[in-house]
């Protein structure tokens, strides 16, 4: 059953979007051979098919003209298919893989699967979710901006073409910082397949920008104005290059007003960065997150890592089986506990350590959160007044033996 899920989960999450991949580029590629052919081989065509003065003007099917504007409108429709099908399922299993990976904030603890193995549980998030909507609304923008320019097929005014432009500056910029957070990330199958997505619009914005920016600059060039600014204005836009200096500058008010727009719903005026630097472990973080915590260690140790500071008091850093770990009152107390236990009753410390290595290492891997490792505090206080009243009546030097704990 594990081998038809993992069949499964390669024949729908990862092999459609290898061959769009793959389409996309075979697309970039013949459009740039296609957009490198002479005109005048068109010309001659056109001049050897004009039918004769007095002839019936009917185009056979064989006619090459013909074929060669069938060919056309079949490659315009699979590649407006194609544009469809990577829109489509890359936002739609990005958000899958979103939902179905264990992510978490840079706050929280990463749980590891045993002591010789660097696979986590749970991930830190590549994007900090407090700021997440205003990344969502700069990725609307240049999605919106990429489709109305692909449908409109340049028959939009050129301030409006400009515009849209600059959605699709907006989505390269967010593509690469985007890419730039996730290549070096995690040891992960999943994290590579969030790079397709971006990387595919950029594909076929590059494929949209060839095919309609010659076609937006002719207009430009075919239309009269009369005012002086307006002519040079002309003379500059009507060039590839110009067009496209002016719609670059355009994407910085186009992000100026949607960052001012998410003020108004809450967001901060600094948020597309923070969305990337307010995490941990990926390239454009600054945050440090809590020790790392193995899923056979003591949950307590996970609980003075998590835990609000002032709640669980850390103490200070300590050694456990050759891991720094964070310690506080309560951990030590137990752990002094457990050593008292073992030195005056083996047999006992044997039952005990058996029944906590049944349930407390399950519940180690819960405690992902601040709330959680609180809650755990709160609840073993009683048992840890408990193991101080013990250590008090049998042991000669208590404090002396709490403090030495995770010493060595």
């Amino acid at each position: 059953m594990l081998y038809l899920y993992f069949f499964l989960t390669i024949l729908i999450f990862v092999i459609p979007p290898i061959v769009l991949t793959i389409m996309n580029i075979f697309y970039l590629i013949k459009d740039r051979r296609r957009s490198k052919k002479p005109d005048n081989e068109d010309a001659s065509a056109k001049t050897t098919q004009e039918p004769a003065a007095g002839e019936a003007e009917i185009k056979d099917q064989t006619d090459p003209i013909a074929v060669f504007e069938s060919r056309e409108e079949k490659m315009s429709r699979r590649r407006m298919g194609v544009d469809v099908l990577i829109f489509l399922l890359g936002i739609t299993y990005t958000v899958i893989l979103w939902a179905i990976l264990p992510l978490c904030e840079w706050d929280n603890a990463v749980l590891y699967l045993s002591d010789h193995m660097s696979l986590a549980y749970t991930f830190y998030t590549p994007i900090s979710a407090a700021y997440l909507p205003t990344v969502l609304t700069l990725v609307c923008i240049a999605i919106v901006g990429f489709w109305v320019l692909r449908l409109s097929e340049a028959k939009l005014p050129p301030l409006v073409s400009a515009f849209c432009f600059s959605s699709l500056f907006i989505g390269f910029v967010l593509s690469l910082v985007w890419t730039v957070q996730i290549l070096p990330g995690y040891n992960s199958f999943a994290m590579p397949m969030f790079l397709l997505f971006p990387l595919n619009y950029c594909i076929c914005s590059v494929r949209l920008l060839r095919n309609i920016l010659p076609t937006i600059c002719q207009k430009i060039s075919d239309t009269e104005y009369k005012a002086p600014i307006l002519v040079k204005c002309k003379g500059f836009l009507s060039r590839a290059h110009g067009f496209i200096l002016f719609s670059f500058v355009l994407a910085f008010p186009l992000t100026i007003l949607a960052v001012v727009i998410m003020i108004l719903f809450g967001q901060a005026p600094d948020s597309v960065i923070k969305a990337f630097t307010e995490t941990a472990e990926w390239t454009l973080s600054q945050k440090i997150p809590p020790p790392r915590i193995n899923s056979q260690g003591h949950y307590l140790c996970t609980v003075a890592a998590c835990g609000d500071e002032k709640t669980v008091k850390p103490l200070r850093a300590g050694k456990r089986h050759g891991r720094l770990i964070v310690v506080n009152r309560q951990l030590l107390v137990a752990n002094a506990f457990e050593d008292l236990i073992k030195e005056r009753t083996p047999k006992l410390h044997r039952l005990i350590r058996g029944i906590y290595d049944k349930y407390g290492i399950p519940i180690s891997k819960h405690i992902t959160t601040k709330r959680r490792s609180n809650a755990v505090y709160f609840l073993m206080k009683p048992l840890e007044w408990l193991f101080v009243l013990v250590l008090y009546t049998f042991d000669l030097s208590p404090e002396d033996r709490i403090a030495t704990q995770y010493t060595k």
